[in-house]
This record gives C-alpha cells, sequence and structure tokens, in this order.
C-alpha cells in the first residue's frame, strides 16, 4: 500500500488549511490597549491634544488609549521610536511638524524618514505663532521692529526652543525675508526662551500662541503680528504679518496623527474614521478651538501630500539660510 495520501485526502486537508488558520487568527483591531507616543514632556500642546483625543478614542474603539511622552532631541527621540514599530497598530506618533517635516532637513542621521516609515493618519491641529516683543520694547509693530533691525549695526539675538523647531524657522525666515543680521539662541524648550524676552535678554521671538496668550494678558509681552494667514480668534487686534507689511509671510506649527509604516489599511481607516469623530466630540473641538486652530481634520491622502509640500517648503529656507544653526547638513 502507498504511503502517499490519496488526491481526496490531500484536498480535503488543503480544505481545512484555512479554517485552522482563522481559528487561530487575532481579533480585529483593537483588543488590547493602543500607547500614543508624544515627543515632548508633559503640558505642551502635543501632550495636551494627545491627552483631549485620547477619552473619545477609547469609547469608539473600546480599548483604552495611553499617552506615553518619550521627550528627547527635539521631537526626534520619540518619532524614532515609532518608526522602528514597523507594523504595529498598538505604537502610535501623536507627531509634530519639528520631528517630521523640518528635522529631516537639518538632522543627518535621523534613524527615521517621515515620508517612509509612517503612515499619516490625520492632521488634529495647527497652532499660530505670534511674533512678541518685551513689554518695555520700543518696538510696537512690525514696521518699527524692521527698520531698528536693518539700522542694526551687529546681530541681533532671539530665543529658540531648539534646532528644527518652527519658531527657529519662522525667525529664519523673517531675517532671509527683510534682509537683516540675526542669530538664533537655543534654548531647552519654549518656557525658557519665552521668559527671556520677558526678561528683556533678548528682543524679539516667535513663539506658539497658546504659551505667549496668558503673558500677553498679564502685559508682561506686547504682540507685534500672527503668523496665520487671518487674525487669531484669541488675539483679534493683532494684524497678521500679511497686514503689518509682509504679505504671504505664514508659519506655525502642525500636528497629527500617524501610525508605523506597515500596518494594515484596514486599521488605518477603522482609526481614521474614529479619529474624526473624536475631533468633533463636543468636548474636543472646542478645546482645539481655543488653541487658536480651525477644524483641520484630513485623509491619509491629504496629510501626506501637505506633509510633503511642508518639508520642500522648510528645506528651501534652509539652503538659503546663512547661519550654520539653521542649515541642512
Amino acid at each position: 500500500m502507498s504511503g502517499r495520501p490519496g488526491r481526496r485526502a490531500l484536498l480535503a486537508g488543503a480544505g481545512m488549511l484555512p479554517l485552522a488558520g482563522r481559528g487561530r487568527a487575532e481579533p480585529p483591531w483593537p483588543n488590547r490597549p493602543v500607547r500614543l507616543v508624544v515627543t515632548f514632556l508633559p503640558g505642551g500642546i502635543i501632550d495636551t491634544l494627545a491627552r483631549l483625543i485620547a477619552p473619545p478614542l477609547q469609547r469608539r474603539l473600546g480599548q483604552p488609549f495611553v499617552v506615553e511622552n518619550r521627550p528627547g532631541a527635539g521631537g526626534n527621540v520619540g518619532t524614532a521610536l515609532v518608526a522602528r514599530a514597523k507594523g504595529d497598530p498598538y505604537t502610535l506618533l501623536v507627531g509634530s511638524s519639528g520631528p517630521l517635516a523640518i528635522s529631516p532637513s537639518i538632522e543627518s542621521n535621523l534613524g527615521y524618514s517621515p515620508l517612509e516609515d509612517f503612515i499619516p493618519v490625520t492632521l488634529l491641529a495647527s497652532t499660530p505663532l505670534v511674533l512678541v516683543v518685551p513689554a518695555n520694547s520700543p518696538w510696537h509693530s512690525l514696521q518699527e521692529m524692521i527698520a531698528a533691525a536693518t539700522s542694526s549695526k551687529g546681530d541681533l539675538l532671539y530665543p529658540t526652543p531648539g534646532i528644527g523647531s518652527p519658531q527657529l524657522l519662522a525667525g529664519e525666515a523673517l531675517r532671509q525675508r527683510v534682509g537683516f543680521r540675526a542669530t538664533p539662541v537655543h534654548y531647552n524648550g519654549s518656557a525658557p526662551a519665552v521668559l527671556s524676552v520677558i526678561a528683556g535678554e533678548m528682543p524679539y521671538t516667535f513663539e506658539n500662541l497658546v504659551l505667549v496668550a496668558p503673558h500677553l494678558a498679564k502685559g508682561t509681552l506686547r504682540a507685534l503680528a500672527v503668523t496665520s494667514a487671518e487674525r487669531a480668534p484669541m488675539l483679534p487686534g493683532v494684524p497678521t504679518m500679511g497686514e503689518a507689511g509682509l504679505p504671504g509671510f505664514q508659519a506655525g506649527g502642525w500636528y497629527g496623527l500617524l501610525t508605523p509604516a506597515g500596518v494594515p489599511p484596514e486599521v488605518v481607516d477603522r482609526l481614521h474614521a474614529a479619529t474624526l469623530d473624536a475631533l468633533r466630540d463636543p468636548e474636543v473641538a472646542p478645546r482645539i478651538a481655543e488653541m487658536g486652530s480651525p477644524n483641520l481634520s484630513s485623509t491619509p491622502a491629504e496629510f501626506r501630500a501637505m506633509l510633503r509640500q511642508e518639508t520642500a517648503r522648510w528645506r528651501q529656507v534652509l539652503l538659503a539660510a546663512d547661519a550654520p544653526a539653521a542649515r541642512p547638513q
């Protein structure tokens, strides 16, 4: 008798394999807690956004969404961590413009490629920057600042929260547009950078609206202009950079949700739908509006296209930079 199985046995066995595979298949995503990796310390805008969307995501998807702060190197450490989690739908990135659109033109050994190592899900928010000066500054308008800067015989110093930040790029874009001499001084975060302006140690800076708004209300800072296309609802009396004399000048930070590359499309689609619902949540939408952000929710394809455009735009600014601290390697 032959030891080989008959044709009927082979077909029967082949028919059983998919059934066995289905029996061992992992339940639909998510079936355990999901971590939202935040690339900066608690208390900042990205951390706030992550903690805003986590509860509604949990309600819609039935699993905890746990915020995990992984700061370092201007957001690059946490961003690289998620990039290494290829194919893992339980490790998500709440990312920002600095590590995703600016750092690739500055750092030669990031350890990740934003366009290759991530799947953009949706934009979450954007925040305009505000050009601020100390309360006792002689400058009361952007034009007064420009006149003083262009007549200065030395470099003006201005603080930033670090290399690769939108604040640095806005400062460099202003320097290039106007044509004056200026050098960035990098601090360990936005808070000390703002304090240096309040103390009169630095003459001006660009900083997030949410961060400077309390100081503007107290009268310890003065706002000259906002970098958004329209006036910020929180600062209706402050002109845009365009209104103040520099048409087309826009800058700011943006924030979005991304997965590592290799996550199945059906997971991305489900996460995208749940996140759009979360952004419309009555406890979330007003808080994002208070940050000075319009509704920016997007499709993954729209987010990817914007990421590519933003990377190219800021790379041009960096390529034209004279300051070594702002020049791509």
